[in-house]
């Protein structure tokens, strides 16, 4: 521009994202992804605040999905007022997940309507020899069913 504000400012879109969406629209008329049917924490500095070193947390699972029906968990509040953390994503099908960007790579090679195992932490509360609480991470592996971006049955709730 004239006044030198946007000179050097760029973007960049990988080619094979370019022609993956451009052959879904060709083929399709829409973009359609796949989903798991859940809403994850999409901050490092608050996986960090809650002492989450690998994964992505699970804030919310919709009811009716194929992830709550699997059993999936999200964060919740307990009636006295503390907050529970929900499942930690950190695995689907064996590839590992460390970040949100991981975990849209690896649902983005699957089509909805696929069936994938999903591996979480599930944070569970143990007592140890002396009586004092602590908190252990439980590794579970789930059977999901992916759902399509463009399903309303799912997204209406």
């Amino acid at each position: 521009s004239p006044s030198g504000a946007s000179a050097g400012v760029g973007f960049a879109i990988p080619v094979d994202t370019v022609k993956f969406i451009a052959d879904m629209l060709i083929q399709n008329g829409q973009i359609v992804r796949p989903l798991l049917g859940i809403s994850i924490l999409d901050s490092k500095q608050a996986r960090q605040a809650l002492g989450i070193t690998k994964g992505v947390l699970i804030l919310d699972v919709k009811p009716g999905t194929p992830a709550f029906q699997a059993g999936l968990k999200g964060l919740k509040r307990t009636d006295s007022g503390i907050i529970e953390i929900g499942d930690i994503i950190i695995a689907i099908e064996g590839t590992p997940i460390e970040k949100e960007g991981d975990l849209f790579k690896a649902i983005e090679s699957f089509e909805p309507g696929d069936v994938v195992k999903l591996t979480v932490d599930r944070p569970a509360i143990e007592v140890d020899d002396d009586g004092s609480p602590q908190i252990k991470l439980k590794e579970l592996t789930f059977e999901v069913k992916l759902i399509a971006s463009d399903d309303s049955t799912f997204l209406k709730r």
